[in-house]
């Protein structure tokens, strides 16, 4: 992946994300997509908005307000047809904190919702209750929304559990770095025992054919980067001018309060 700073990108101020109790860091929340694409065929999945800070380090309930960010606006560029489907990311945290607020939104864009797509992530020992998350997935199946697992560990076999927790359509991680294949194969292996077909896998940071190759051949069905699409700066010119239409809609987030402290 190349450095944040180059990529395309659409900017919001840190405050966007504040309360009036909460000191304002000097930043910003960045957003690009980067597009899905097959590796055996000319197939376009979904876009994939993803989110990030610069020049400040987000609390977990900032980044929960910039998950839920995301999600609208997400769920807009599917309103404005300016992409066919969309990817979000969610932890489980901002799950377990704001599903009635998700909930909200999803109903709000009732049209559109079967061609989003959430991709979970989160450590499972954080977790408070695995029925509420698994309530959550069967709730986004059941409005056909296929959802996603975000690997963040080095491996995908160190994560297993959250594989159990969640039984994700298909799962995301960031590609291996060696030439070799052996790597490339034991991803494609360790997909499949975890219960997620090498087919449903998607590898990001693609940078050079010579790993476009290697998943290729590994049988990865799906990847991201520079290799297969460079990132583009999300929204379109009108929805990035509605300023007084985004100051509502993050102070909307900024009030929010978790749904139930005991979750």
């Amino acid at each position: 992946m190349p450095p944040l700073s180059m990529i395309p990108s659409h900017r919001w101020p840190a405050q966007s994300i504040c309360n009036k109790i909460e000191s304002v860091p000097a930043g910003e929340i960045c957003a690009t997509v980067w597009p899905t694409r097959s590796l055996h065929t000319r197939e376009r999945w979904f876009d994939e908005l993803y989110l990030w800070t610069d020049g400040f380090e987000a609390t977990p309930i900032q980044w929960s307000r910039i998950q839920l960010l995301g999600l609208h606006r997400g769920l807009g560029m599917l309103a404005r047809e300016e992409c066919d489907q969309v990817g979000v990311t969610l932890s489980f945290g901002t799950v377990q904190k704001y599903d009635e607020r998700i909930d909200a939104a999803l109903r709000a864009h009732a049209l559109v919702v079967h061609r989003l797509a959430v991709i979970l992530r989160g450590s499972v020992e954080m977790v408070r209750s695995s029925y509420r998350i698994r309530a959550f997935v069967e709730y986004l199946r059941a409005q056909q929304i296929p959802v996603g697992l975000r690997v963040t560990s080095p491996r995908l076999a160190m994560e297993l559990s959250a594989f159990a927790l969640v039984q994700p359509d298909f799962a995301k991680i960031l590609a291996p770095t060696s030439s070799l294949g052996e790597p490339w194969d034991n991803l494609a292996l360790e997909a499949r025992v975890a219960g997620v077909s090498e087919q449903w896998l998607i590898v990001a940071g693609l940078r050079t054919q010579e790993q476009v190759e290697r998943a290729t051949q590994a049988g990865i069905g799906f990847g991201q980067g520079n290799a297969i699409r460079p990132a583009q700066r999300p929204f379109s010119a009108l929805a990035s001018a509605d300023n007084s239409g985004a100051a509502r809609e993050v102070r909307e987030l900024v009030g929010a309060r978790p749904v139930s402290a005991s979750i």
